[in-house]
């Protein structure tokens, strides 16, 4: 207490000189600096707390999409290694399974043309297809065939379907390739 009496001493001397007038207006001055002062100060914290939250509501919104995203990442990558584990346990001997499959639908395939093996993409995945032409059958029939045919084992899919009516019979001619698809080993 002492010191800061010692320090305000030339201060209050000063201020006890001045006239009754000259007080009052340095006594307004200095209330006016306090309160510029004090302004300044809450303003400045208004500020710099504002773009606190501004970083973290933005920090927060980056954080959400990057969860977004990895989260759509590990469905994606399960899904890669779903369909990479189909191919690879993938051993479907297609002209057998297409005529069990043909039998077992009540059809019967006259002309079954294998395809030769083709890389697929990259390379790494290898394509097994048959060409199928079906005459006189019924849709009924066809449809169950080729439904089954892609429900089965490992990754079988039509690959083509081409079909005419044969209104006299109500029965079609379908010309169909259906193909397997398997990792290169």
């Amino acid at each position: 207490m002492a010191k800061a009496s010692e320090i305000f001493a030339p201060v209050t001397a000063w201020f006890e000189r001045l006239s009754e007038r000259e007080r009052r207006m340095v006594s307004i001055a200095g209330a006016a600096l306090m309160a510029f002062i004090v302004f300044a100060v809450v303003v400045g914290f208004s500020n710099s707390a504002s773009g606190y939250r501004k970083r973290t509501q933005d920090k927060m919104a980056k954080l959400q999409e990057v969860q977004a995203l990895a989260s759509s990442y590990r469905e994606a990558q399960a899904a890669r290694q779903n369909v990479e584990q189909q191919l690879t346990s993938n051993n479907v001997q297609l002209i057998s399974y297409i005529e069990d499959k043909a039998t077992a639908a009540g059809l019967q395939v006259p002309n079954m043309t294998p395809k030769g093996d083709l890389g697929v993409g990259d390379g790494k995945i290898i394509e097994s297809s048959v060409e199928l032409t079906f005459t006189d059958v019924d849709l009924r029939k066809l449809t169950d065939f080729l439904r089954t045919v892609e429900s089965g084992p490992g990754v079988v899919k039509v690959k083509y379907l081409r079909i005419e009516p044969r209104p006299a019979s109500d029965t079609l001619t379908a010309w169909t390739t259906v193909a397997t698809y398997r990792m290169k080993q």
